[in-house]
Order: structure tokens, then C-alpha cells, then sequence
């Protein structure tokens, strides 16, 4: 088994297409081909269904996957630690994001980083919560960008930006009239709340009802993604609290949450670690993702 194998098992699950995966890694179709064979061959089952039509993986495909992308992503954390280990001169700016976070300036604030000369390179790495922490810890990110959790309190934090908590209500429940543009968060005590885990978001929600004062049932499922949790709430399984953000385009059943008359934000931050703290760079680096992405300023 090799790297390459692995990439070419990446892009095929990603294009669907020998073609476009062929030639997003620069190579024949007929080495794609015999490098995902191979693979197979290797792991002792099929990664992939093909068809005359169609290529798309099996569920033992659905299952490697994702081990796979965490090969070739700790590659490339190597390759850059070894980098910044052997040259001191290159600056190497590696940003830990949970999944949750986004905002419509985030492109533009990634290529101002860029663009600083503060930096050589600036690496990006989703992860979840707890993986995050433990990066910070070891100093293998140098930054997290995050959601703002009473049970996650850091010495090196900055306030960015925040946004409506926005509750979908499921189908089968009656919607509310036209001009009732809110839900009061007391309403929805004991009510069952998809969830999702490990970005933060489930522990934002914790924290509101906790400050409410009333609790909340778990949906026993598990979405692995905020457009599922989405369609679950559409489909009548239980209500969901989604950022506005993340409320799939043209979902028209999403209503601000209040508590106490005022709505109830997900709150962004900057979190850092001992070492950045030291870095020459670090105050201007935050007071540029501060004006990005900061100033109190919410995503609308």
C-alpha cells in the first residue's frame, strides 16, 4: 500500500469519475485504475461499485474512506512540521477550524493572511473539538477558530463573531402563523433535539437551555452533517437548532430562538496556545482575522 494508492482512492470517491480523478492526479486512467485495484487487492475488499454509468463506493469503501483522508492529511502535517522544525525562517501559520464555523469573509481573510508576508503559508485543518484541544496542547496548531462554550474556558481567547440560533420545528408539529417570527427556548422544554457531535454546537445548545433553566430530550440518531440534521427536522424525527448559517437554502420553517425576549446567539472565537503567544507575528495576525471576521459583527 502507498500514498499514492490512497490519493487516487480520494479523488475517485470525490468525482465519481475515472476521468476527472485521473486527471485531478495527474495521471492515466489506466494507473488510477490499477492503483485503486491494487488497494482493493490489498485491503481484501471492493472499494468501489462500478457500472458503465456510474462509479460510486461500497459501504466498505464508505468505511476506509474516511481513514484514508486522515493518512494523507497527517502526510501533510509531517511534510509542513518538518518544515518549520528544520527552518526556522519559514512561517508556517496552522489554523485548527471546527466544522461550524463559517462566515462569508473567511476566503477573503484566508488570502489577507496570505498576502501579509506575515506568514510563508497558512494550513488549514477541520477537526473536532477534542482533537483540537489535544492539537493546541501539543503545539501541532498554532490557532482554533470555534464556537464559545462555558466548558471549554481558555486563558488566550478573542471574540470574533456570532449569529442567531435558528430552531426547525419537526413537520409533523403545527408551524407557526404567519407573524410569529420567534420560539421562546421555555417551549421547547423536554422536546427531543437532533444533534450533532464533536464541532461544538451540541454543547452551545447544552448551555442555552441549561441558562433557561429547563432541559432538553437527545435524538437517539446521530447526523453526521447540519444539511441532515436539516432534512430530519423536515421529515417529522424530532426539532433541530442549527446556526443561521447552515440553514439549507430555501428551508422556510426556521425561526429565530429567544430567551427572555432577546435572541439566542452562537458566539465565535480566536483561541491560541502558549507558544503562538510568544510569536513575533501573533498580535498582527489576530488584529487581521479580528477585522475579517471579528468586530462583534453578525453573519446574516
Amino acid at each position: 500500500m502507498n500514498l499514492n494508492q490512497l490519493k487516487y482512492m480520494v479523488s475517485l470517491a470525490q468525482y465519481c469519475s475515472f476521468k476527472e480523478a485521473s486527471k485531478h492526479c495527474c495521471v492515466t486512467q489506466p494507473t488510477l485504475s490499477n492503483g485503486i485495484s491494487q488497494l482493493e487487492s490489498q485491503l481484501g475488499g471492493k472499494l468501489f461499485k462500478r457500472t458503465t454509468r456510474s462509479v460510486e463506493l461500497t459501504r466498505f469503501g464508505q468505511h476506509i474512506l474516511p481513514l484514508a483522508q486522515a493518512v494523507l492529511e497527517a502526510k501533510d502535517e509531517l511534510e509542513k512540521s518538518a518544515v518549520r522544525f528544520l527552518d526556522p525562517g519559514t512561517q508556517i501559520l496552522r489554523i485548527g477550524m471546527s466544522p461550524v464555523v463559517t462566515h462569508p469573509h473567511f476566503n477573503a481573510c484566508i488570502h489577507a493572511l496570505k498576502d501579509s508576508e506575515l506568514w510563508s503559508d497558512v494550513f488549514l485543518k477541520q477537526c473536532f473539538m477534542d482533537d483540537m484541544a489535544a492539537r493546541l496542547q501539543n503545539d501541532t496548531i498554532d490557532l482554533v477558530l470555534q464556537p464559545r462554550q462555558s466548558a471549554r474556558p481558555s486563558i488566550y481567547r478573542k471574540s470574533l463573531f456570532h449569529e442567531p440560533l435558528m430552531y426547525l420545528p419537526p413537520q409533523h408539529d403545527l408551524i407557526p402563523a404567519p407573524g410569529e417570527e420567534m420560539v421562546d427556548i421555555q417551549t421547547l422544554e423536554n422536546q427531543t433535539i437532533i444533534l450533532t457531535d464533536g464541532c461544538g454546537l451540541s454543547d452551545v445548545i447544552k448551555d442555552a437551555f441549561d441558562e433557561a433553566g429547563i432541559t432538553f430530550r437527545r435524538y437517539p440518531g446521530q447526523a453526521l452533517s447540519y444539511d441532515v440534521v436539516a432534512q430530519w427536522a423536515d421529515l417529522g424525527l424530532a426539532g433541530s437548532i442549527l446556526p443561521r448559517s447552515h440553514i439549507p437554502k430555501g428551508f422556510l420553517h426556521a425561526k429565530p430562538l429567544f430567551y427572555n425576549a432577546k435572541p439566542i446567539l452562537i458566539h465565535y472565537e480566536i483561541v491560541w496556545n502558549m507558544a503562538f503567544n510568544s510569536n513575533g507575528h501573533r498580535q498582527k495576525t489576530i488584529e487581521l482575522l479580528s477585522h475579517y471576521l471579528g468586530n462583534g459583527s453578525q453573519v446574516l
